[in-house]
Formats: C-alpha cells, structure tokens, sequence
C-alpha cells in the first residue's frame, strides 16, 4: 500500500544535530552521487564523505570538496554505515552484490535508481548481508556529471523510499532523517507501486521532457504526485 504520509520532519531552524551517518560512502559521482555528497558535506562538516568512483571523477570531486576519501574499488566503502548506489543505468544492481562483500552488517544500503522492482528482489537475497531500503530522489538538472552537482539540488523535492519487510524500521527512519537533511521530503510506497507511478509521471512528462522538468514547473509537487498515484492500479489481494 502507498504511504503518503511524509516520515518526521526535523522543524526549520531547529539547532544541527549530529550526524546521522558518521561515515556515508556514495557509488556514483554523477550529478545526483556528487550533489547527495556536497548536500551531506553541507549538513555534517565532520562527517566522513566516501566515494567510489574512476580517477577522473574523484580528483574532480576531491577538487569540490565533495569527498574526503575516494577510490576506485568498493572495498573502502567497508567502513560505512550509509551506502548509496548512485552509479549509471543497471549498475547499481551489478553493484549491489559488491557492496555487500564490503559493508558491515549494520550498514544502509540505497540507491537512487528510478526503477526498484529489480533492485529490491536482488537486495532480499541478500539480507542476512545488508539492510537495503530503496530510493529515488525525484531531482535533476540539465547538466550531467559532477560538475553540476550542488548541495541544494534536493531542497523541497520528493524522495521516494521503496522499504520491503518489516525489518526495515530503524533502516528506513535513519535514512528518512539523513534526506530531510538534505533538504528533501522522503515519502514512502512499495517497489511495484513505485515503478507504476514513475510510468504514469512520464506519460504526464511527455515526449523528449525529463521527469526533473516536470517537478520544476510545478507549483505543488505534492498536486503532482497525488495525480499520479491516483492513476496507479490498486493492488488485488491474493
């Protein structure tokens, strides 16, 4: 069932908290990888940025000041307790079995795919090895790469979380504090609903038009979803 209850929002102006991940290790540089790291970096000075990444990309994020630690082999990802998978198209889920080589068991493990089903059925194989809760910021620019990541490309816009089973309590509200820092409003619905949802917001996107584009032209991001939600057949008990 969708949940379209935000999670817990932290009051505006309330004094910075502790980091809510002391270590976060990030996939994926790109546009999306590099602003989660600046917005991070923004949030907790003193927190330890981690990035996975080819050469090119970590000596342009080490330039920014997005990560303190970088390398091109997930094992530096071992002592992490946030993980996301921010990397192109299928390889978050090639990814996946990696990370869990690497991270202990205590760990967050998400991505910011814009497909889940796939992703979660991999990550429930795996549970004994990770906690994975699935997520899709709804955020994007026209500009691609680390070079246009900001710190702010998240702040008031929805972040989908796709948490399966009931084992992912303290996993899903540690990660929705960590995006409500980031600036975003988590909300939560399952992996189906989610894929359904994202194809009825491209058919309102149109042709040739990015989902980013659609929420930057709205008014109320909240009208968006609502509609598109509405349009996504209920689930049948079996």
């Amino acid at each position: 069932m969708v949940d379209r209850r935000p999670l817990p929002v932290v009051p505006a102006g309330a004094p910075r908290a502790a980091p809510v991940f002391e270590k976060v290790g990030i996939v994926g540089l790109g546009l999306i990888g590099g602003s989660i790291a600046l917005a991070a970096r923004a949030a907790w000075p003193n927190a330890l940025v981690i990035g996975v990444d080819g050469s090119e990309v970590l000596e342009q994020a080490m330039a920014l000041q997005a990560v303190d630690v970088g390398a091109d082999d997930a094992v530096v990802l071992s002592e992490a307790d946030l993980v996301i998978l921010a990397a192109l198209g299928g390889q978050n889920l090639e990814m996946l079995n990696v990370v869990a080589d690497h991270v202990g068991g205590a760990a967050v493990v998400s991505d910011v795919g814009s497909t889940k089903r796939a992703i979660v059925e991999a990550a429930r194989a795996l549970l004994r090895r990770l906690r994975f809760v699935g997520g899709h910021p709804l955020a994007g620019a026209a500009g691609q790469g680390i070079g246009h990541a900001r710190a702010d490309l998240f702040k008031g816009r929805p972040w989908l979380l796709t948490p399966d089973g009931d084992a992912q309590g303290e996993a899903l509200l540690r990660l929705g504090a960590f995006i409500e820092a980031l600036g975003a409003a988590p909300r939560t619905l399952d992996a189906e609903e989610h894929d359904s949802l994202m194809a009825s917001l491209r058919q309102k996107s149109g042709p040739g038009a990015g989902l980013y584009e659609l929420f930057e032209s709205a008014n109320d991001w909240r009208e968006i979803l609502t509609s598109a939600l509405d349009a996504v057949p209920a689930k049948r008990e079996t």
